[in-house]
């Protein structure tokens, strides 16, 4: 009996011994990966971090988990940059959706991520990603980065928009409203539309444009309005739209239609 309860010591303590060890070589790869990222070795640091969670213990090296993802969050960002500076915006982006696993709260994987799908030329994806980085950003009291990102998604339907790409502007514009409103946004939509042969839609676009800009100045929005509403052959509340036009910028043009389909009067 006495034996039995030797051995079973033995092995309680052999598995004691395994679990420190386990512990330590978590924690000794957390601190060698730690330095690289303090010396700026980010390409040693991201590999170093990944070894860290695999070998620590879920329970009882929680705190060098946390900490692993988070740092390695950090080097996983500037290890994408480096390869989407390189034009390897595939591994780039794997690299960041990495960085993302481990601290979905690090807003910086997510711009890059966006800036990935740009550089491959998924440009309906980014744009989407540019919103959710901005998004990200702003849980982060980030408030100018969040800007910078949503202005850039928004550039990329402007752009569109200028080449006179009516189809790409469309795309564009619908993956940016699915997240987030944008008086521009639907104003390039309902050019786009009216361009395209829509032009009830475009209405409602032009329609949801003036609504969104409040006290701000509607003229462009009712220009898109009013020309949409006469692609219609609604000559009346095409007027009507017109009329509403006050920048300098369009009231001219406003008043050449409005005498047009008025007939003069």
């Amino acid at each position: 009996m006495k034996h039995l309860n030797y051995l079973t010591t033995v092995v309680l303590l052999s598995g004691f011994s395994l679990a420190l060890s386990a512990q330590e070589s978590a924690a000794s790869l957390y601190n060698t990966g730690l330095e690289q990222i303090k010396a700026k070795n980010y390409t040693e640091a991201l590999p170093l971090m990944e070894q860290a969670i695999e070998a620590a213990d879920p329970e009882a090296d929680a705190e060098v988990v946390k900490l692993a993802k988070r740092n390695g969050a950090i080097a996983a960002y500037y290890v994408g940059n480096d390869q989407r500076k390189s034009d390897d915006f595939e591994t780039a982006l794997a690299t960041y959706d990495k960085g993302i696993a481990f601290s979905p709260g690090f807003y910086a994987n997510y711009i890059g991520r966006a800036q990935a799908l740009e550089g491959l030329g998924k440009v309906t994806e980014s744009v989407s990603a540019y919103i959710d980085a901005g998004d990200v950003c702003i849980k982060s009291k980030k408030a100018d980065k969040a800007e910078k990102m949503y202005s850039k998604a928004e550039n990329v339907v402007a752009v569109a928009w200028g080449d006179k790409k009516w189809d790409a502007t469309s795309e564009y514009a619908m993956a940016y409203l699915e997240k987030r409103e944008s008086p521009e946004v639907h104003y390039y939509l309902a050019y786009a539309e009216k361009e395209k042969g829509n032009a009830e839609k475009a209405v409602e676009h032009a329609d949801k444009a003036i609504g969104l800009a409040g006290e701000g100045d509607a003229s462009k929005y009712y220009m898109a309005k009013a020309e949409s509403l006469e692609a219609l052959g609604q000559a009346e509340a095409a007027v009507e739209a017109y009329k509403m036009v006050k920048d300098a910028k369009y009231n001219e043009r406003a008043k050449y239609k409005i005498n047009e389909l008025s007939g003069g009067k």
